[in-house]
């Protein structure tokens, strides 16, 4: 046997030795993508769902299509593709081939067309939701939680073919929505107690923001959310929970401890705090090196990872060499992840040549897209006053200095220019 064979081999063993209500290889899938944080189960599930889907298994079918919804239907570090057009596709192929899932699926996604629920080989919305709510209540989480959903997204109105005009009142009307959402809650409780640390998302979502005129927020429920989540060992929110401990004062060794089994189990933004606790002694004891092996766990993924090893190699601070070509590539890594926390430092390295080629036009971009540091208005001073791509305005250039005036290079570039009688600023 090849190593493919191997895999397939094994996966057949698991999957029929995994107890559940869809098929055996649905059954593995969803404990492989929604009941643990294993990057490469999940990339095996979805082969492996691909070739159940072309056999003819719409569940299988339709948990693939998930896979191609995007992060919010999955675990953000799962290596799947987001694609709309295909995940639309699936999800209808699903339907077609008896898929319950995929019928209530396709509700949440806002793509059951009448045309397309004419096709269902079922007799009506309700048969499909019995059907999905027989495999809730005969213990898959997957299943809880789609039914939790179709009480808090009020999917259920449609599905039981109600309207307001089945009540006397529009008042009346609003209590029976008001209540029916509320009857998510024990699903998706069940759920994310089950091990589906998916469902704790739209359980968390409802206490914390509440619906307007009918369901106020309950901040302190949404806290135990966090909480559980992270008591019931789900990397995504450990690292929640401990982001809101690292707040508290004298709480830092718990958020550390948190921050540490998130990033262990894959949770690949943790390592971005476990390199900050490092880096300032919050919560453990000090090691800058140890910080920036943290940090260069997490770059791949994490703009937090990117920013910390890029601020380390420009300071070249506690023992690691300063390196301002390693500080570019990082601090442009972050960028091209969406962060422009490190603009001050690189907006320096271009405008002094420092690790890269002299850029300051560059530079002044980026400083004008950074927060307020004594860096950026260092760069600034000097970039206006010594008329670096812009014309030379060293009155503007002094401003900018002053504002950087603990900065020592900033209280040396000041040296540089005096006053004149009448105001008027020129070199010395």
């Amino acid at each position: 046997m090849d190593s493919q064979d191997l895999k397939a081999e094994k996966w057949k063993n698991e999957a029929e030795h995994t107890p559940g209500v869809f098929s055996p290889t649905v059954n593995k899938a969803l404990k492989d993508i929604y009941y643990s944080y294993d990057i490469q189960k999940a990339v095996e599930a979805a082969s492996f769902l691909e070739a159940a889907s072309d056999a003819g298994d719409g569940d299988a079918t339709y948990i693939l299509s998930r896979c191609f919804c995007g992060p919010e239907y999955s675990w953000e570090f799962h290596p799947f593709t987001e694609d709309d057009a295909m995940a639309r596709k699936l999800t209808e192929k699903s339907i077609r081939q008896g898929s319950a899932m995929g019928v209530l699926g396709a509700m949440r996604i806002g793509i059951l067309s009448p045309k397309l629920e004419k096709e269902m080989p079922f007799d009506s919305l309700s048969q499909v939701w019995d059907i999905i709510r027989e495999k809730a209540l005969a213990g898959s989480p997957f299943c809880q939680n789609m039914i939790g959903n179709t009480y808090f997204w009020l999917d259920i109105v449609r599905i039981q073919g109600i309207s307001d005009k089945d009540f006397p009142s529009r008042a009346k009307y609003a209590k029976y929505l008001r209540e029916t959402q509320l009857e998510c809650i024990p699903w998706f409780e069940k759920a994310y107690r089950g091990g589906m640390g998916h469902a704790g998302r739209n359980l968390f979502n409802l206490y914390f923001d509440g619906d307007e005129g009918t369901f106020e927020p309950q901040p302190q429920k949404a806290d135990e959310v966090v909480r559980m989540g992270a008591e019931l060992g789900y990397p995504d929110w450990q690292e929640r929970y401990a982001r809101q401990l690292s707040e508290e004062e004298g709480r830092e060794a718990e958020a550390f401890s948190y921050f540490l089994r998130a990033a262990e189990q894959g949770q690949i933004t943790a390592w971005g705090y476990v390199g900050n606790a490092y880096q300032y002694g919050e919560g453990t004891a000090k090691d800058v090196r140890r910080a920036l092996e943290c940090y260069e766990k997490g770059m791949d993924k994490s703009y937090g990872c990117c920013n910390g090893a890029g601020e380390l190699y420009f300071l070249g601070q506690d023992g690691i060499p300063q390196d301002y070509a390693k500080a570019v590539r990082c601090f442009e890594q972050a960028r091209a992840q969406g962060s422009d926390w490190g603009n001050d430092m690189l907006g320096l390295c271009y405008l002094l040549g420092q690790g890269c080629v002299k850029d300051p036009v560059k530079a002044r971009e980026l400083f004008l897209d950074a927060d307020d540091s004594d860096l950026k208005n260092y760069g600034l001073g000097l970039i206006y006053a010594d008329g670096l791509g812009v014309p030379e305005d060293i009155r503007l250039g002094v401003e900018f200095l002053k504002k950087a005036k603990d900065y020592e290079p900033a209280k040396e570039a000041l040296t540089h220019y005096k006053r004149g009688i009448l105001g008027k600023w020129s070199r010395r």
